[in-house]
């Protein structure tokens, strides 16, 4: 593959991607239960407690990100 053809491939792929990221399809996230938004979640101090008390118990590996209970 010349570079020519290899720096418009890459042009075509960046302009794909930015296309995608500009297009943003995706719908946003809502909790099973009540409808709550992320932001509704957050400011809810009997959620936050709860998350907090599982995660307390977990180990999270940054380097792979993944989480074990």
């Amino acid at each position: 593959m010349s570079r020519k053809t290899a720096l418009v491939l890459m042009c075509l792929l960046t302009a794909l991607n930015v296309g995608f990221v500009m297009l943003n399809t995706s719908i946003p996230s809502r909790a099973a239960l009540g409808g709550m938004t992320y932001d509704d979640l957050v400011n809810d101090p009997d959620f936050v407690r709860a998350v907090k008390a599982v995660a307390a118990t977990c180990a999270v590996n940054v380097d792979v990100a993944t989480l074990k209970c």
